[in-house]
């Protein structure tokens, strides 16, 4: 205990010292703040005005190398003083368990001694932040504890394994959650150069393209706004596309732009996506934790893979394929597209997998080492992204369900609104017909609209009920 006191006693000392590294550069400039913050932050300023507040326990899981730390560490640093250097704490899980070999319970333990009071006879707010709550698998009943002892205590964790953040009862019953998924185009512009987004245009562009009545409605309301989005564009370098496709979802990525260094840095972010979150789960022997990266490696090259043919190819069973694409889907690294129609069809279909952050494809793609690799699969990058945000702006928040039509020449996406809006999507970084989205509007029959997004300008294909937008519009959403 004597440790561990010595250990928190530091972190309230040091802490500020050390999480600036999260949020600003090596010459002191401050990083931006992401969308997610101010959500955070809202609940923060509300809770330290009013310690009677129902939200108090705030969770952000998401990927790793997302940003979840430096979120936590703005936080810290922007109230840091308002709330005094003994009322608010941060521990990184990780550093106790592995390092200290302690517990967060030992922590907060000695937290309470070195403030004097206990918990349940708190008189002024406290505020704890814990990072990579993951590391300790009692993390979620402590909080509990904590969360029911007293009302004056609010708490902010991260985790990387969404499975393990997301499925205790406990957990669900009491937080909040505020998923971080990868930065979106605008996020990218926005730490790679400062340049902050046009207010309303994303919202603006979301509700014209998907909250349309026909297509000739939605390119009616996309046109209003052309000169916004073409004001956007006349000051974004034109390369800085392939750039976010390739690493720019991860905001470490774009503080580094050498992409031999982000490849590498990927690689060893995926080991402990597998060797540590995976493996924490439990449900693979050593020796099933090695076909992982094959099966992400061969996804990275085909998005559409039946199971079986994955299992024939890495010489193992079905249903260790089948649970490792669980896992992956479960731990954040894939987003898992089912093929529209009957339950039974979505059984005796494969489904699709696309990557959550399209650095992570790029990085098995970068293998090969040419550009020839990148020019060809532009498209399936340009994939991940749609599926990615339509996730984020949909599936995440239960408003939407995501699928793809598995027949021949058929639309890449079929997006579902509230149960009964059905928009097909095709997606291409080139010039499009629009033949897949017209193929699967034929099929299902009761779509709304179609929606092709891609190179062309913005046009409306009334007798077919299509609207065609430019890339330029969506990756601003």
């Amino acid at each position: 205990m004597d440790e561990i006191l010595k250990y928190v006693q530091n972190q309230l000392v040091q802490a500020p010292f050390r999480l600036k590294s999260y949020t600003q550069d090596e010459q002191g400039k401050k990083y931006p703040q992401r969308n997610i913050y101010v959500k955070v932050d809202k609940y923060f300023r509300d809770f330290l005005h009013n310690p009677k507040a129902q939200d108090r326990w705030i969770i952000i899981p998401g990927l790793r190398g997302v940003g979840k730390t430096t979120i936590l560490a703005q936080l810290f640093l922007n109230h840091q003083q308002e709330v005094g250097d003994r009322r608010i704490l941060y521990v990184s899980l990780d550093e106790v368990v592995n390092v200290l070999g302690s517990s967060l319970k030992d922590v907060l333990t000695a937290y309470e001694k070195i403030i004097g009071e206990s918990f349940e006879k708190l008189t002024e707010p406290v505020f704890i932040f814990i990072d990579e709550a993951q590391y300790d698998p009692k993390w979620a009943s402590v909080l509990k504890s904590v969360y029911d002892r007293s009302n004056k205590v609010f708490v902010a964790c991260s985790g990387s394994s969404a499975v393990s953040l997301q499925t205790n009862p406990d957990v669900i019953r009491r937080s909040i959650f505020q998923k971080l998924f990868p930065t979106s185009f605008s996020e990218f512009l926005m730490i790679r150069d400062g340049r902050l987004p046009i207010k309303g245009l994303k919202q603006n562009i979301k509700d014209a393209l998907f909250n349309a009545d026909s297509a000739k409605d939605a390119y009616e309301k996309l046109k209003k706004y052309e000169q916004s989005v073409v004001s956007a564009w006349s000051s974004i370098d034109r390369h800085y596309v392939d750039e976010y496709l390739k690493i720019g979802t991860l905001p470490f990525a774009i503080r580094m732009k050498d992409e031999t260094r982000v490849y590498q840095t990927i690689t060893l972010l995926l080991d402990k996506v597998i060797n540590q979150d995976v493996q924490s789960l439990g449900r693979f022997d050593t020796k099933t934790l090695i076909y992982i990266k094959r099966v992400l490696f061969l996804l990275a090259e085909s998005d559409v893979v039946s199971i079986q043919k994955l299992a024939t190819t890495l010489e193992t069973s079905v249903n260790t394929v089948s649970n490792i694409l669980e896992v992956l889907e479960q731990a954040e690294l894939l987003i898992r597209v089912m093929p529209y129609g009957s339950n039974s069809k979505k059984v005796r279909k494969p489904s699709r997998y696309q990557f959550m952050s399209s650095a992570m494809r790029s990085a098995f793609l970068s293998v090969a080492g040419n550009e020839q690799i990148f020019a060809s699969q532009k498209g399936r990058l340009m994939e991940d992204i749609v599926a990615m945000t339509l996730y984020r702006e949909f599936v995440a928040n239960s408003r939407g369900a995501l699928n793809y039509d598995s027949s021949k020449a058929g639309a890449d996406f079929i997006l579902t609104i509230a149960g009964k809006n059905i928009i097909p999507i095709e997606v291409g970084v080139g010039e499009k017909l629009g033949t897949q989205v017209r193929n699967t509007m034929k099929k299902v029959g009761s779509a709304k609209y179609g929606v092709v997004i891609c190179k062309n300008e913005l046009t409306l294909l009334e007798n077919a009920n299509v609207v065609k937008v430019p890339l330029d519009y969506f990756l601003l959403i």
